[in-house]
């Protein structure tokens, strides 16, 4: 299914379910929304779901350049206008999170619970902070259009112990395809808007309405829960910690846990 938001803008997305409450779900980098898939029987009974193909993802397009938070907030108002919707849950993998935080901060009115997975959108990873910098992005930019040269800079990074061997993996694994290279650059980059500082994130949810969890993974050493739980300290998360690493936080289990957390269905 797609929402046209104008003649160069659109979402793909698929419903499912017949649920009394709304819930989107956004995936993380490189994904579509097909990785949510086996959550559906998880979910179904009681959300009506919306899982959204990211923009440079999926089926889901816009021109390239930055996207703001006014920019989304229309977007997304304008979806539910057209789905009929008035309010709504709002869950977001890693790269994912960050349309979810914008939807609930933007729309908190509307938002009736904010679920966040291994949120790159409240800790930023050193490799987004370099990507996206005024100082390092065309450096970025050169190593994600000269693969060869990146490998070598990885591999030092993982010599000189500046990362771990596994991160350094991670990276060569998501960045080996150039779609993906190219992927990566656009979207952190054109998503970086979309993002919070750690204060305006305390303040935002201090006095929100909406109920937040936030799901961590153990073994995550992309998203580290060490990394994040101080940055949320105090912000009113219920917090679940899963015996996972970063890729494993998509699986189904993961959605078993969120619905085990809703009092009314556990």
């Amino acid at each position: 299914m797609r929402f046209q938001y104008d003649e160069t803008t659109f979402l793909s997305f698929e419903k499912s379910g017949e649920g009394p409450q709304i819930l989107f779900l956004f995936h993380g980098f490189g994904l579509t929304k097909e990785v949510f898939q086996p959550w559906m029987p998880h979910l179904q009974g009681h959300y009506t779901v919306y899982a959204v193909d990211l923009f440079y993802h999926g089926d889901s397009q816009k021109p390239h350049g930055h996207l703001h938070k006014k920019d989304w907030k229309l977007i997304f108002e304008a979806f539910l206008a057209h789905e009929k919707i008035e309010c709504f849950s709002v869950l977001g993998f890693s790269l994912g999170a960050r349309f979810a935080i914008c939807s609930a901060i933007e729309l908190l009115d509307k938002c009736d619970h904010l679920y966040l997975v291994a949120p790159d959108a409240v800790y930023k990873t050193p490799w987004f902070k370099l990507a996206t910098s005024f100082g390092f992005r065309w450096i970025f930019k050169y190593f994600m259009f000269h693969p060869d040269q990146m490998d070598r800079f990885i591999q030092l990074a993982v010599k000189l112990r500046l990362v771990s061997k596994y991160m350094g993996d991670f990276v060569e694994k998501e960045l080996g395809k150039a779609d993906n290279r190219k992927r990566v650059y656009i979207s952190w980059n054109h998503f970086k808007p979309l993002g919070y500082s750690g204060r305006q994130l305390k303040k935002a949810f201090a006095g929100a309405p909406y109920k937040r969890t936030i799901l961590l993974g153990k073994k995550d050493i992309v998203i580290p829960p060490e990394k994040v739980l101080p940055i949320i300290q105090g912000c009113g998360f219920h917090v679940i910690l899963l015996d996972k690493k970063h890729h494993q936080m998509v699986r189904a289990e993961v959605a078993e846990e969120i619905m085990k957390s809703i009092p009314d269905v556990s």
